[in-house]
């Protein structure tokens, strides 16, 4: 199992981690959890310094939780540079058209 299968920008920021996609009750949903690429390259490295003076001057900068246009959906970014990002997969309606099967 890979904990670096994915990638996406979020708020013009790089993230690597992994993603999945689930059913919630019908709709597809795509899961994104990781953290900031360059939190990623110092921890990889062993840059353990490094990483908690990046995590420490960031910490105030990063948003908690709010909508990301771009990503369509919640993401949720912790101080640490962790994410975790939500969005239905493209293509289907947030809710279907009445009397319609699904």
């Amino acid at each position: 199992m890979s904990i670096q299968d994915a990638a996406h920008t979020l708020f013009g920021n790089e993230y690597v981690g992994t993603d999945h996609v689930f059913r919630l009750n019908d709709p597809r949903v795509e899961a994104f959890s990781g953290v900031d690429a360059e939190v990623f390259r110092l921890l990889a490295r062993g840059d353990v310094e490094e990483y908690r003076a990046l995590v420490h001057a960031n910490r105030h900068v990063r948003p908690r939780l709010t909508f990301d246009k771009d990503w369509g959906g919640p993401v949720s970014l912790h101080a640490d540079g962790s994410v975790l990002a939500l969005r239905l997969l493209p293509g289907q309606d947030e809710e279907p058209p009445p009397g319609s099967p699904r």
